[in-house]
C-alpha cells in the first residue's frame, strides 16, 4: 500500500482500500463530537433495559482490572462498586449504589467515561491507538497517573498509544524520547524528539533546565561549558552549570537536593570538583566526578612552563602563582578564557576522556 499527498484534502491518502485486517490493528479516539466515546452513548441507551435487568438479577461481573485502573488514576475507592454487564457481546459498566440504584458509565464524569472507553480500546484488537487531546477531561493528578498506567498496559497488551496533549503535567511525566514536538515550517511538518524544558520554554515561556551540574567556582564552570561544547555530541537536555563555592558546599547542596529536590530529581543533578579533591571522602559520592587535572589554573601553569606553549606574558612580566597566571593571561589580552580552555582540552584530551564520557551520558539520551 502506498500513501501519497492528496492536495484535495491536504493530507496523505491511499487510493487503494485499506484491508480490514490492517484497520483492526489501528484505533483513533478524537475529541468531541467525533470520538468513539461520544458515539457510544446511543448504544448504551438502547441497552439500558437489559443492563437494568442484569443488575436486578445480579447477573454481572466484577471487572477487577478496570476497577484498579480507575481507582489508581483517581485515588479513590468509589470504583470498588463498579460492575460489568455483557449484552450482545459488548461490555457495559455501572457503579452500584444503595437501594438497588446504579450509575451507568455514560453518567459518570467525562474523564471517567473517557478512561473506561480508552480501557475498552486497549483491551481490543488494536495494536496502535491514537488519542487526540488525551488530557481534555482529566485533572492534572489524573493525567500524571494515566501516563504510568498506559506504560503498564502497553507492555501487558502489546500495543502502542500515541496521544497529543497541551498539558505540562503530562509532558513532565514522559520519559526521554517519549515527548515529540510537531511543528509546521513553511510547507513541511516536522516531528522532533525534544526535552520537557524545551517545550516548557518554547510553548509556555517558562525557563528551566533538565540537568544541573554543580561546580566549585566560575573557572571550573567555564571549563566544563567549553568541554561540553567541544567534546560532547548529541547533547539532548537543556542544562545549567552552577558554581557554588568550596567543594564541601558543592557536595552538601547535591545531597540536600536528594532530600528536598529543590533543583530536580537526584538523577538530574551531578557535581564536578577539581582533581585535587579526588582522595577526599566527599569525592566518593556516586554523583560526584573529579576533573582529571588538579585544577584548571594548575594545569595551565604546568603547560605554561613547556617550551612549546603558544603564548607568553609580555617580556619581564611574571606571576606569583597558578591563579595569578590565569588572570594575567586574560587581563593582558594574551589569551582569552575560551582560548585557555580550548588549549587545555586539546593538550589533555586523552586524560579528559572519562569525564567527557560521563558528561555525554548525563546530557544525552543515548546509553
Amino acid at each position: 500500500m502506498t500513501f501519497d499527498y492528496d492536495e484535495h484534502i491536504g493530507s496523505l491518502n491511499c487510493r487503494a482500500g485499506v484491508p480490514q485486517s490492517i484497520e483492526e490493528l489501528c484505533a483513533a479516539e478524537l475529541p468531541f463530537p467525533h470520538g468513539a466515546r461520544f458515539n457510544f452513548f446511543q448504544s448504551i441507551s438502547k441497552a439500558d433495559r437489559d443492563i437494568r435487568q442484569q443488575i436486578v438479577l445480579e447477573e454481572y461481573g466484577h471487572p477487577e482490572e478496570l476497577r484498579e485502573f480507575l481507582s489508581d488514576i483517581y485515588s479513590t475507592n468509589k470504583f470498588q462498586a463498579l460492575v460489568e454487564t455483557q449484552i450482545s457481546g459488548r461490555s457495559y459498566y455501572s457503579v452500584l449504589l444503595e437501594d438497588g440504584r446504579y450509575v451507568r458509565e455514560d453518567y459518570l464524569s467525562s474523564g471517567e467515561y473517557f478512561l473506561i472507553n480508552l480501557y475498552r480500546t486497549i483491551k481490543g484488537s488494536a495494536r496502535l491507538i491514537v488519542v487526540d487531546e488525551i488530557d481534555i477531561s482529566l485533572d492534572p493528578a489524573a493525567q500524571v497517573h494515566l501516563v504510568r498506567k498506559l506504560r503498564e498496559f502497553c507492555a501487558q497488551y502489546e500495543c502502542n498509544v500515541v496521544f497529543t496533549t497541551n498539558s505540562l503535567a503530562m509532558m513532565h511525566t514522559l520519559d526521554d524520547r517519549e515527548l515529540l514536538y510537531m511543528e509546521r515550517r513553511n510547507t513541511e511538518t516536522e516531528l522532533n524528539s525534544v526535552s520537557y524544558s524545551y517545550i516548557r520554554s518554547l510553548l509556555f515561556g517558562f525557563s528551566g533546565w533538565d540537568r544541573y551540574i554543580l561546580t566549585e567556582d566560575i573557572v571550573l564552570s567555564d571549563f566544563i561549558e567549553t568541554l561540553i561544547r567541544q567534546c560532547c555530541a548529541d547533547v539532548f537536555f537543556k542544562y545549567k552549570i552552577i558554581h557554588i563555592g568550596g567543594a564541601g558546599q558543592v557536595v552538601d547542596l547535591l545531597r540536600r537536593n536528594r532530600k528536598d529536590q529543590f533543583l530536580s530529581e537526584p538523577k538530574n543533578v551531578m557535581a564536578v570538583l577539581d582533581g585535587d579533591q579526588e582522595q577526599q571522602s566527599i569525592a566518593q559520592d556516586p554523583d560526584v566526578q573529579c576533573l582529571p587535572l588538579a585544577s584548571v589554573e594548575k594545569a595551565l601553569a604546568d603547560h605554561y612552563e613547556e617550551p612549546d606553549f603558544p603564548k607568553k606574558l609580555p617580556a619581564g612580566k611574571g606571576f606569583n602563582n597558578a591563579k595569578d597566571l590565569f588572570k594575567k593571561l586574560q587581563s593582558d589580552q594574551v589569551m582569552s578564557n575560551e582560548e585557555i580552555n580550548r588549549y587545555l582540552i586539546d593538550a589533555n584530551k586523552q586524560t579528559l576522556e572519562p569525564l567527557i564520557e560521563r558528561l555525554q551520558q548525563f546530557l544525552s539520551t543515548k546509553a
